[in-house]
């Protein structure tokens, strides 16, 4: 459309910058919120659990008792391949000034990057094996109350959480609860940043891919699993019971053989596995 100034046409420019998009942050930090201690060059990685049995007192002067080795096998399988493949013809990218294959290279970081994220979030809302529930509606008032009786059903199952993923909605009501149940350091920090820190000797990270309604992981027996976050609050877990493993990671701009052009390109496959589900608790609204 031509731009008129009185009765002149004045020149239009296209600007060489690109607006970005908006995409779900990514939450998951190797030793913080997941651990990837298992990874090994494979496709499935089984990692033995020995049995265990707590040893009750006897009386003095007997002889041992001997109890034989066993163990069970928990699967890793990398079975979640993410891929994205962009093609630039470069009759486009020979007439505009925009460097539009570095912005299509990130762009496509970041959509195979909320997709692992989104993915990750499936896994271990589905396989917490601890949950909570509750018809109460959570408001600055009662939050802690519920955070603790939560931390304290994970503390008797002998687990060690230390990090609380919530949703949106969750973590909004957290920080209008800064101003009432914290200290004015924290407090500062929470109102500049926007972000909590360490609560309750806990890490709380607001995970905006819980505001989606769904997401989808393949789990170790290779079934498409969909997961439901409309109903949760928030994921409190220890993060060694959290294992995310890659055996590929791939990104390159390549020459196309098939047209004049390029090929922007991403893939990493990934493995999900909740080790230790008793350690994971997913609370959820009713």
């Amino acid at each position: 459309m031509a731009v008129i100034y009185g009765n002149l046409h004045v020149d239009e420019k296209y600007s060489k910058l690109f607006e970005p998009n908006l995409y779900y942050e990514s939450v998951f930090v190797d030793g913080l919120t997941f651990t990837s201690k298992y990874e090994e060059k494979a496709g499935g990685i089984y990692v033995r659990k020995l049995s265990s049995t707590a040893v009750t007192p006897g009386a003095p002067g007997r002889d041992f008792t001997d109890v034989a080795t066993s163990d069970t096998l928990i699967p890793i399988v990398l079975n979640n391949n993410f891929q994205k493949s962009n093609k630039i013809y470069n009759v486009q990218a020979e007439n505009m000034e925009a460097d539009v294959a570095r912005e299509q290279f990130e762009v496509a970081t970041k959509e195979v990057s909320e997709g692992w994220g989104q993915s990750a979030l499936a896994c271990l809302v589905t396989e917490a094996a601890q949950t909570a529930s509750t018809d109460t509606t959570i408001t600055t008032a009662n939050l802690k109350k519920l955070i603790l009786a939560d931390r304290a059903k994970l503390v008797k199952a002998k687990a060690h959480p230390d990090v609380v993923m919530c949703s949106p909605d969750l973590f909004a009501i957290l920080l209008e609860t800064a101003g009432t149940q914290y200290t004015p350091v924290i407090n500062d920090y929470a109102n500049t940043n926007g972000q909590m820190g360490k609560w309750l000797g806990m890490t709380f990270i607001e995970a905006n891919g819980l505001g989606a309604t769904t997401a989808t992981y393949y789990n170790a027996a290779g079934t498409l699993t969909t997961a439901t976050f409309t109903k949760v609050e928030y994921v409190m877990y220890d993060h060694n019971a959290f294992s995310i493993v890659n055996n590929l990671e791939m990104a390159r701009i390549v020459d196309s053989e098939n047209f004049n052009g390029v090929k922007v390109q991403e893939e990493v496959n990934t493995g999900y596995k909740v080790t230790t589900g008793e350690a994971v608790l997913c609370k959820s609204m009713k």
